[in-house]
């Protein structure tokens, strides 16, 4: 990893934890969810990182993420990663996710709809030898927490879901979408590698990889609330482009070796 302006990073302990961020346009809110993620991470016990994946942007988010790893702590190293041009979410978590070097590494949205604290009930599972835990929105007692979302928004996920489940695409597992997930970095490295999409329903796809894999995933139910600002913008073709995509999921056979 290199540090701002490109020179070599201080040498520090090895990360048991890594945490990805993919940003696009991000200058507005990045500040202060690099603040609670730095925060959350500064007061554990292990060394960590935090990589962050510009996705082609146009505004100051590479800028705020180099000027945050030049005052890290020594415990705690920021790294920014950069796309030319925009490729989407997926396509910036891949990068990122490919190149952490945590003993276990999680992606989460830039919003942190879903606290950085909530990686703690993630982590408790991989530290047993799980090698993928997939936040769950939906809680022990069937109460989901999806609730909050605009009621277009629903409507949206709901409908995926049942054509996710009619095709055979990790039909076990009801919420793929929950914007954070924890791997063991072997299973890091085995399933980016295979992954390709880089819309929205990335996330089903690593499930349906880590599956075809022999992972074993643990659904981990998380707290979460719907934050203003979303960049998924809902289009009639999308339904189009979200049934091309599982078709491709469907019909695809993840190499092994």
């Amino acid at each position: 990893m290199t540090g701002p302006g490109g020179a070599p990073a201080p040498e520090s302990a090895h990360p048991l934890v890594s945490f990805v961020l993919p940003a696009y346009n991000e200058e507005a809110r990045l500040p202060a969810g690099l603040d609670r993620v730095l925060a959350f991470l500064g007061a554990q016990d292990f060394h960590s990182e935090v990589l962050v994946c510009d996705d082609g942007s146009r505004d100051r988010t590479p800028d705020i993420v180099r000027e945050y790893g030049m005052h890290a702590p020594p415990a705690l190293r920021v790294g920014l990663l950069q796309h030319e041009k925009n490729q989407g979410k997926g396509a910036a978590i891949r990068t990122a996710m490919l190149a952490a070097s945590g003993d276990y590494i999680f992606f989460m949205d830039a919003d942190l709809a879903t606290p950085p604290e909530e990686s703690l009930k993630l982590l408790e599972r991989l530290r047993t030898g799980v090698a993928v835990a997939a936040g769950s929105r939906i809680q022990p007692d069937g109460s989901d927490m999806r609730a909050s979302q605009p009621f277009k928004r629903r409507l949206v996920g709901r409908l995926f879901t049942k054509m996710r489940k009619l095709m055979r695409v990790v039909p076990d597992i009801d919420d793929t979408q929950c914007p954070m997930k924890g791997f063991s970095r072997q299973a890091a490295q085995a399933i980016f590698q295979r992954q390709r999409l880089a819309g929205w329903i990335f996330d089903a796809e690593v499930l349906f990889i880590a599956r075809a894999l022999g992972y074993e995933i643990a659904e981990v139910p998380v707290r979460w609330s719907h934050v203003e600002g979303s960049r998924l913008r809902l289009r009639p073709q999308q339904a189009w482009e979200v049934l091309r995509d599982l078709l491709r999921l469907r019909l695809s056979r993840p190499r092994v070796s």
